[in-house]
């Protein structure tokens, strides 16, 4: 069993389990009876519950804008030779 410093603060593990400890519990004073305490309680606790993946929420149809009317095109009056 092992005691490292973790990003949210110290923990013992055996290798397979971590386990966090308590407020009261200084990882310079922490006896292996204790450590195995808190890894046997991780143990019982069982792995975190995976979350499920949040349906997106269904997509509205784009309001449909009216055509915008396009003007004939003007064709170039015919010159006289």
């Amino acid at each position: 069993m092992v005691v490292k410093e973790g990003r949210f603060g110290p923990y013992v593990t055996d290798g397979e389990t971590n386990a966090s400890l308590r407020k009261g519990d200084a990882p310079e004073s922490l006896t292996d009876e204790r450590a195995s305490d808190l890894l046997a309680e991780r143990r019982a606790r069982g792995p975190a519950p995976k979350k499920t993946a949040k349906k997106a929420a269904p997509k509205k149809a784009p309001a449909k804008k009216a055509a915008a009317k396009k003007a004939p095109a003007k064709k170039a009056a015919a010159k006289k030779a």
